[in-house]
Order: structure tokens, then C-alpha cells, then sequence
């Protein structure tokens, strides 16, 4: 990204009266904070700015964000100038036409530069991050309102912090972001601590359901619609199942299927060091990042899901050499090639109240479970 660039978008908004800010469909953090990042910049410079977004509803986690009631599933037909932040391709935008003029925002290493003009930090933290960049470099002032939108787009991103795209610029980006107005415990209790007792439920089922596959270097799991309905979970509730997958001890890859209401699977993968999901997402239609990538397979189950992708994350183990380091190590975990439809949709438990009040510290097995080896 060089400086010209940073120039030129910035003209072409200080030029422009009518602007539509668009995170990409089913936004998570960093789509909606640096969406409104921008946003309350804009604003403040006395733009007639939108932010819009086609999904409804929106993730509830993130209602905190300033601006979060501000965003319109109606797109504004006179816009002048759309902005997209955090859209890896333009059918991420959920717009049926191209607009007069196309900013593009982002940070995916696959995006295919379908703006007008491109600021695009392939392989970057976050796209907060080139907002927060983009802000800087025109000496544009940053509202306590948008900081708190591109911190939370760079602190979800980056998984807390976690991920290798951590820098120490992005540490001083942070720190400017807080002296702005941007607080951080704040933050982190309205993102990590308003649990609901439906995802709670939802999430003992899937857990409860997880496998490890492939020398025990992929950990899956999944949800149905059927779990959806018992829980009273919704989709939103599993946006870090694939990360707590992942987070298990010898595990390289988190796997985590999601079963949609028009018959897609919802694909969610995510690596911790060695293996480059993105690759994988790619070869399934879909995008991301290297620790971060997912995908969508129309008209299948999660059952032929798992056949499809399954070979694919073998092929990137071995070439990373994962599977062959876990054969040296005589790993005791049993390798399963293709999960049988059986395996994978067990036996719902019994519910609770059903049960008898046992010791917090008895362990009971149930006599129908299947014999794939359980975390």
C-alpha cells in the first residue's frame, strides 16, 4: 500500500457528498468496527454517510459498537461513492449493481482488486487496521466512536492478539486507538462476557460432539438445525467454535461444520501455525487468511461435507509435514478417513431433569456411544 493511494481514496470521499459504507454479508468484528470506524469520521467531517448491510440480523455481540442502530438493510439507490470494508470479493457486498464508484477496503490476501480503487493489505491484521491507517495518514481525526469500532475490528481479528500479523506498529495503532477513546476492558466485557444461556446449550452439544480426525491433528465438530431449534441458539452463537476447536492441545486445524436453513454448509476453519487454511477455503469457493478462512457448500449435508473437505486438509498436513511429524511421534489417537453418517449424528442425551442428582465428581459413560475416540 503506498502513500498515493492513501491520497487518492481520501480525495475521492473528501470530494463526494453521498457515501455508502458496506462491511461484507454476515459481519463479524472487523467488518462492522471498520465500517464504522470510517463511519463516524465521515460524519463528523459533515458527509452524508450510511453504513449498510444486507444481513439481518445483525450479530448481537456486537450491538455495543456506536453506530451499531445505525445500519440499514435499505440500500441508499443515490449513493455516490461505496466504500468496502473487509468485502474479500464484490458478491460480499450484497448489491446487485456496480455503484458510480467503488472503494475497496480490505485486508484478504485473495481479493481480487474489484474497486475502482484498492487499498489492500494482503495478509494484514485486520481491515480496521488500513482504516485506522487510512485516518492517520490524511491527518483525519479520530472519534472516541470510531475508535471503539477499529479496535474491536483489530482486537477479533487477530484473536485477541494472538495471530502472527501482530506487530509492534499495530501495538502503537492500538495504543493511539485508546487514547482516542477507545476503552479497552469496556471492550473486551461487552464482547466476552455477556454470554446467553441458549449459546451456552448450544455449545455443550457441540462440544460434546467433537472428534479428532486425522492423527489427531484436526479437531471437528458441527451443528444442525435440529440443535439450533432445541437450544434456541442462532447462528451468530458459533462464530469461535472452530477457534476453541483448534485450541486443543496437539490439534493444528479446527474443523466446524454449520448446517444452514436453505441446505448449505457453513464451512469454518482455523490452523495454529503450520498449515495455511486459506488454501483449503479457496479450493472450496470460499476465502480468509492463513489462521482464519471459511466457506459456504450449497445443496450438501454435513455428512458430505466432511468427505469434501477431509482430503483436502490431509493433502495440506502432509505437505506441511504435521501428519508425518505425528507418525514419528507414534501419536495414540486413531486416525479416521471418512466418519460413517452413524458417527456423526449420535444419540441426542437424555434431558437433564430426567436424571437422577449425581456426585459433581462422578463420571458415567453412556452405553450408546459410538466408538469414535472423543476428546
Amino acid at each position: 500500500m503506498d502513500d498515493k493511494t492513501f491520497r487518492q481514496i481520501w480525495k475521492k470521499l473528501m470530494e463526494s457528498d453521498k457515501i455508502t459504507i458496506i462491511p461484507h454479508l454476515n459481519p463479524d468484528g472487523d467488518a462492522l468496527g471498520s465500517g464504522l470506524g470510517l463511519y463516524w469520521t465521515l460524519k463528523k467531517l459533515g458527509k452524508k454517510v450510511k453504513i449498510y448491510n444486507k444481513t439481518t440480523p445483525l450479530p448481537y455481540y456486537l450491538d455495543f459498537l456506536p453506530g451499531f442502530d445505525q445500519i440499514t438493510n435499505q440500500y441508499p439507490k443515490d449513493t455516490q461513492v461505496v466504500v468496502s470494508v473487509d468485502c474479500g470479493d464484490f458478491d460480499r457486498l450484497g448489491i446487485e449493481e456496480r455503484p458510480p464508484f467503488l472503494i475497496n477496503i480490505d485486508h484478504h490476501y485473495t481479493n481480487p482488486n474489484f474497486g475502482d480503487l484498492n487499498l489492500v493489505d494482503r495478509g494484514g491484521p485486520a481491515t480496521a487496521y488500513v482504516v485506522y491507517q487510512l485516518l492517520k495518514r490524511n491527518r483525519a481525526e479520530l472519534t472516541p466512536e470510531g475508535a471503539t469500532g477499529l479496535y474491536t475490528g483489530i482486537l477479533t481479528d487477530t484473536g485477541n492478539f494472538q495471530y502472527e500479523t501482530v506487530t509492534g506498529d499495530l501495538f502503537r495503532a492500538v495504543a493511539d486507538l485508546v487514547d482516542a477513546g477507545a476503552n479497552p476492558g469496556w471492550i473486551g466485557q461487552m464482547l466476552y462476557q455477556r454470554d446467553r444461556l441458549s449459546r451456552l446449550r448450544l455449545l455443550a452439544k457441540i462440544l460434546d460432539n467433537i472428534r479428532l480426525l486425522l492423527n489427531g491433528k484436526v479437531a471437528f465438530s458441527f451443528a444442525t438445525q435440529k440443535m439450533f431449534r432445541e437450544t434456541g441458539a442462532t447462528k451468530e452463537d458459533t462464530e469461535t467454535i472452530s477457534s476453541q476447536l483448534r485450541n486443543i492441545g496437539p490439534v493444528e486445524i479446527g474443523l466446524f461444520l454449520r448446517e444452514e436453513e436453505d441446505g448449505s454448509v457453513k464451512v469454518s476453519l482455523r490452523s495454529k501455525e503450520k498449515v495455511d487454511v486459506g488454501k483449503i477455503s479457496v479450493k472450496l469457493g470460499g476465502g480468509g487468511h492463513a489462521r482464519a478462512a471459511g466457506a459456504t457448500l450449497p445443496n450438501t449435508s454435513i455428512e458430505e461435507a466432511l468427505k469434501i473437505i477431509l482430503p483436502l486438509i490431509e493433502k495440506e498436513l502432509k505437505a506441511t509435514g504435521v501428519l508425518e511429524e505425528s507418525t514419528k511421534e507414534n501419536s495414540p489417537k486413531k486416525e479416521i478417513e471418512s466418519p460413517h453418517l452413524q458417527q456423526i449424528t449420535k444419540p441426542e442425551p437424555p434431558d437433564i431433569s430426567e436424571k437422577k442428582e449425581e456426585s459433581p465428581l462422578s463420571v458415567t459413560s453412556s452405553p450408546n456411544s459410538p466408538t469414535i475416540e472423543k476428546v
